[in-house]
Order: C-alpha cells, then structure tokens, then sequence
C-alpha cells in the first residue's frame, strides 16, 4: 500500500483526521531522525492504531520503506558487510547455535539481516558488493526500534541481475554495533561500547618509528634500528600502543589505544609522545582512570591473553548530562 492507500485506511478505521494522521507521520519522522521516510513513517502509525496493512508484497521495497512487522517482503540491495560467524550453547540442545549478520544497502539506505543456523550457509555464497534479491521474507524491530529483516520457511534469496541494483557504498558507522561489552564477540567485527576505563598498562607503551615515513623501527642483531625495508634509524620518533580495560557493568574488555587515540584518552600532547616521556604518559594513565569513554572500534583475538579485544579507531569522553538525556527520553518512551 502507499501513503495514499495507507492514510486513507486509517481515517477509515480510526477517529484521525488527515491532518492527524500527517501530523503523527511527521512526528515519528523527526523520532527516528530521517531513518524511515513518509511511507515507512505511516506504516509505523498504522501499525500503533492496530490499522492491518501489511499484506503481501508484490514489488520490491526500498529499504527506507521497510518497517518492523512486515510480512513476505520482496527486496534487492547490495551486500555491505558480512559478519564474523557467531556459535552460542542453547540450553538442553547437543548442538551449538549459529548466528550471522548481513548489512544491505540501496540508494535509499541499509538495513540488517540476521541469519540463525543453517541460513548462515548462505554467508558463504556470497560476498560483500554482490547484489542479492530476498523473497519471502519478514521484518522484526531490533533493539534500536529499526527494522530487521528475518527469513521464513518460505523465504528464498538468490544474486540479482547486476543493473537491477545501484551500487552503494555503507556509510561511515553503519557496520558498527553497538552493544554492551557482553555482546562483544567474534573477530574482525565493528562495536560501539561504553563503560568506565578501569585499568590502564603504561609500564611499556612506546614503539619507535621513522620520523620521515612513520614505519616501525626494530633492533636488528646488531642493535641497530632499522624498519622492514632495512633503513637504519639514527634518531627515532616514539608512538603510543597503550592498552586499557573498559568495564559497562555487563563485562570487561580489553581495548587497545594507539596514536591519536592514545593521546586523546591519556589527554597529552604530540611532543609528550614522540620524545617517549615515560613518566609523563606514567601519570596521566593514572589519572585516566575512572573516566567514562565511548569507544569504537574492530575486535581481534589475542593469542596471548585467550580474549578478544578492541583496536580502538575513535574514542570521546561520555557526556553525563546526553546520558541524562537519553535515559529521560527512554523513560518517557
């Protein structure tokens, strides 16, 4: 159905207005901050007045039109990202769980598929950049309030003819997750997390490099300097590798600081680190703890400590008063 069909339906099978109606779908357009567009907004309204609209769909959606509680929808995008395949122990059950995720994308937005079990089969087909077509399939809403699209029984996904679907680039954030530090898993994925920073490990937090091309310089036999392609280094740079735990409640998890973003956590200054000021990086890991950060970055395993980790790529100090404000409105909502 579209916008028209839709408001139509519910001034029918309500006391709303048109005007009513509009003005509700503008509301929930500015709630979701332009993630859903005038179609998906009404759908969403339709679907809090109990309005049934959601019947089959011929024609394939865009993605901005895709709201939760949507059934056999048809859809084509491209294949964004693949996550790292997930097992999970399911109680009184032999066999571990399987979960893999998806992101599509199309000129209009991106949207997550979850795949549980034997559907992750369909991971291993297909890569990132392909276009895929999806029949048959269902919408839920995840725990951000967006849809996220679920296969059935019936649910089939095939390669789409290549000039059927644009191609997308995701944008800078959409393939990362975020979550509590317990969800935190697998290799190679992208979370969001944040948490108290509850240790800092400054005892060794310097690498040294060139200073005119930045590579790594390593004691050779001799004790010599030099990088991977064999210049020796007579007065070398130092940079930061620092790594720290952060703690939300949930869980722990080790992150790894380098650079920029070891500057911006310990809050010293370009200088402090080239010249490998020990004492100096010493005292402000100290009084680095306790903050409250919001991290981003890729997980990877470390062999030595038997954990996963985060290779931070961005990390910012947690505004209380925006946490007030978020908590506010999820009480209000």
């Amino acid at each position: 159905m579209g916008f028209d069909e839709v408001l139509e339906k519910i001034t029918e099978e309500t006391e709303l207005s048109e005007d009513e109606v509009k003005e509700e779908v503008d509301e929930k357009m500015d709630e979701f901050e332009g993630l859903v567009s005038e179609e998906g907004a009404i759908h969403l309204v339709a679907k809090e007045y109990g309005v049934e609209v959601q019947g089959a769909t011929e024609n394939d959606l865009k993605i901005d039109n895709v709201v939760p509680e949507m059934r056999k929808v048809n859809i084509k995008a491209r294949v964004l990202n693949i996550s790292d395949l997930n097992t999970f122990e399911r109680d009184d059950e032999e066999e571990d769980g399987r979960v893999q995720n998806l992101l599509l994308g199309d000129d209009t937005g991106t949207i997550r598929v979850t795949l549980w079990d034997e559907q992750t089969e369909i991971a291993d087909q297909i890569e990132e950049g392909d276009p895929i077509e999806i029949s048959g399939a269902y919408t839920v809403e995840d725990d951000q309030g967006r849809a996220e699209i679920r296969l059935g029984d019936s649910s089939t996904v095939k390669m789409a003819d290549e000039d059927d679907v644009p191609e997308v680039e995701a944008p800078e954030g959409a393939t990362t997750t975020k979550a509590s530090i317990r969800e935190v898993s697998g290799e190679g994925n992208s979370y969001s997390v944040k948490g108290l920073l509850v240790a800092m490990y400054a005892s060794n937090p310097f690498y040294r490099v060139d200073p005119e091309t930045g590579d790594t310089a390593r004691e050779d036999d001799d004790g010599n300097l030099v990088t991977d392609d064999g210049k020796e280094v007579e007065d070398p740079d130092h940079r930061l590798a620092i790594t720290g735990v952060i703690d939300d409640g949930t869980g722990a998890v080790r992150a790894v600081f380098f650079g920029d973003q070891a500057r911006k956590v310990l809050d010293i200054d370009e200088e402090t680190e080239r010249e490998g000021d020990q004492e100096a990086v010493e005292e402000a890991a100290e009084e680095a703890l306790g903050k409250e950060i919001s991290i981003e970055g890729r997980t990877r395993y470390n062999d030595y400590f038997d954990q996963t980790e985060i290779t931070v790529n961005s990390v910012d100090a947690v505004d209380p008063e925006n946490e007030i404000e978020e908590l506010l409105d999820l009480m209000e909502a």
